[in-house]
């Protein structure tokens, strides 16, 4: 008889049980393994402490630290447009995921929409918000670093600077058609970190950038 494996219970709901019993339940249930990692390095509280929201507050149905958990971890997932939230809008799994309450009382609350979560990107983007959402990052990959050796951190590490080409199918502000590329783009900086490929930070410019334009004054901040 082959072994069975004890069900797993994540630490954001006791109520949650996790285990292979070979149904074709979710696909997504990696989802509640992510939420698992989010709270354990404490950047979700992190950012809803220290984040700027100018959104009215009555307004607003779903606190911040729900919003979110839905937005990064549906992009980890794959679930790359905002409007798959609509799509997710009654799946359990995702109430269960992002939500702050525990037991079956996620199952009965909505999740935000599309536009809710769109005005969330707006205010993450804003000037107040930019430096919270780095420390955000770093707070992750420190987090991340330290997991990795029993708690102790690495002596040295090497910081790589690269270019992204993104492209755009528009006239978003900012994009220019590159020849290099043939496409519309914009073309930000990315920091990643060579023995892990952890992305550190990133700068978003304008599609005609040069390849290391601003990266003299944005690598020392």
């Amino acid at each position: 008889m082959g072994e069975r494996l004890s069900p797993w219970i994540p630490s954001c709901n006791g109520s949650i049980r996790v285990e292979l019993d070979g149904q074709r339940t979710t696909s997504d249930s990696g989802a509640l393994l992510l939420r698992e990692a989010l709270d354990n390095s404490g950047v979700i509280e992190a950012l809803e402490d220290n984040l700027v929201d100018r959104r009215h507050p009555l307004r607003i149905r779903h606190s911040l630290a729900s919003q979110l958990r839905t937005l990064v971890l549906q992009r980890a997932m794959g679930w790359i447009d905002l409007s798959d939230t609509d799509t997710l809008r009654r799946d359990p799994l995702w109430q269960l995921a992002c939500s702050d309450a525990r037991g079956t009382t996620p199952l009965a609350q909505d999740r935000p929409s599309q536009a809710t979560l769109s005005r969330l990107m707006t205010c993450l983007g804003s000037n107040d918000n930019i430096d919270v959402v780095h420390e955000g990052l770093l707070r992750l990959v420190v987090w991340r670093l330290t997991s990795l050796k029993n708690g102790e951190r690495p002596e040295q590490l090497t910081l790589d600077i690269d270019g992204l080409p993104i492209e755009v199918h528009g006239h978003q502000g900012g994009s220019a058609f590159h020849g290099l590329y043939g496409a519309r783009i914009y073309s930000p900086l990315v920091a990643s970190l060579a023995e892990t490929g952890d992305m550190v930070g990133g700068l978003l410019r304008e599609g005609n950038a040069g390849p290391a334009e601003n990266a003299d004054t944005w690598i020392p901040h």
